[in-house]
């Protein structure tokens, strides 16, 4: 039997989908009503380029609230949302801090951008909720907001710091053990758990991945910094899980897909996000683990990229079946740095460097590194973009 939070979802889904299938959204041939949320299999998985063919042609009303996901002016996807829909993310924000150990008597420094390709502004939002002071310094992308991040800490005295993965340590390597920080909410790829214990050791603070999405906000928080599970907060959102053989659950490995069941400007129903995931149920809740990026673009130096093309492109410059291509940040230069991990022996990695290099969308190729059979880990710890070619050769 359906569980009274189950009829109200599904109650919530069934005036979207009607909300929506006049709209020019790809749910006009649903039979509605739905009668129960397994019903929802029945319905297309969406990915971001119907999103953006839904912008085109419909004209959005009721918007509130507007951000967008990352990439360039073609590939970015705006995000329109009603009022009901924010505020539901910020209460939810609210939760996911407050389960942090964030207070009314926290003094947040914020250091995620504040653009519109960006969270930071809603994350502010969230940690007002909870009463919090915010300072609003945005994005460390340069050496010189590093120090000015140091100064205010010194001076101000910020107890949390809301960060992307790549700004924690040359904060706290300028900054040290003296200073007034014990948490850090970090936002992005989580992070590898041997750099997250570095970062610990660094600074003296704990550590919370947080887990969400432009297109839905933030949905989860780690609660333990040992803890690779982080719970879920799924106010206004449902979660399903898509399996490898084409079956949906609410728990289990598979691509994660999401509903927003409280945005009417915009159809984020079964939307993929481009992440597996590992959902289960543990102490009566629901708690996510993020297994790795299986979207097929790529973010490089600003440019999104097909990851085919890319595998494509360094398959006919190595020659080699096996290879693992990491995008990472620099921590010196906050440059994208590109590293190709193939087993070809020291002689072959100049020959290659030079083929990549004439491509202008591998300019930035850094290093050459040998394959050993492991998958590489990233020199600031960051989980990013990693191209597999194991995985992707089929599909060239």
């Amino acid at each position: 039997m359906a569980s009274s939070a189950d009829k109200v979802t599904l109650k919530k889904i069934n005036r979207l989908l009607a909300h929506f299938s006049g709209k020019g959204a790809q749910y006009a041939g649903v039979s509605l009503p739905l009668r129960n949320l397994s019903d929802l299999s029945r319905l297309p998985v969406s990915r971001r380029e119907d999103l953006v063919a839904f912008t085109k042609k419909t004209a959005i009303k009721n918007v509130f609230h507007v951000t967008a996901t990352s990439g360039t002016t073609r590939t970015r996807l705006v995000i329109a949302r009603c009022e009901q829909a924010h505020l539901t993310h910020i209460r939810r924000l609210g939760k996911i801090y407050r389960s942090a150990g964030i207070t009314r008597r926290d003094l947040c420094l914020n250091i995620c951008s504040y653009s519109l390709n960006s969270g930071g502004t809603l994350m502010e939002q969230g940690y007002r909720a909870v009463g919090a002071g915010v300072i609003p310094l945005g994005e460390l992308d340069t050496a010189a907001k590093v120090a000015e991040a140091a100064a205010l800490v010194k001076t101000l005295r910020p107890t949390v710091v809301n960060s992307y993965t790549n700004q924690l340590f040359p904060l706290f390597a300028a900054l040290g053990k003296g200073h007034t920080i014990r948490r850090c909410i970090v936002n992005g790829e989580p992070l590898f758990p041997s750099f997250k214990k570095q970062i610990e050791r660094m600074s003296g603070a704990h550590i919370h991945d947080h887990y969400g999405a432009m297109e839905v906000s933030g949905f989860a928080i780690a609660q333990k910094t040992d803890d690779g599970y982080m719970r879920v907060f799924d106010d206004g959102l449902f979660l399903e899980i898509l399996r490898e053989d084409g079956e949906t659950a609410t728990c289990g490995r598979g691509a994660l897909l999401v509903t927003d069941t409280e945005n009417t400007c915009m159809p984020f129903i079964r939307y993929r996000l481009g992440d597996t995931v590992e959902l289960i149920r543990r102490g009566g809740g629901l708690w996510i683990k993020v297994l790795g990026r299986v979207e097929d673009s790529i973010l490089i130096s600003g440019v999104v990229c097909a990851s085919v093309e890319v595998t494509r492109v360094f398959q006919e410059a190595v020659g080699h079946p096996e290879f693992f291509l990491v995008i990472e940040k620099d921590p010196v230069t906050y440059k994208d740095r590109i590293v190709l991990n193939v087993a070809l022996g020291g002689g072959a990695h100049a020959v290659i460097m030079g083929r990549l290099r004439q491509s202008s969308t591998f300019a930035g190729l850094t290093q050459v590194r040998e394959y050993t059979g492991e998958i590489p880990r990233m020199a600031n710890g960051k989980f990013r973009h990693i191209i597999d070619a194991r995985l992707k050769l089929a599909k060239v």
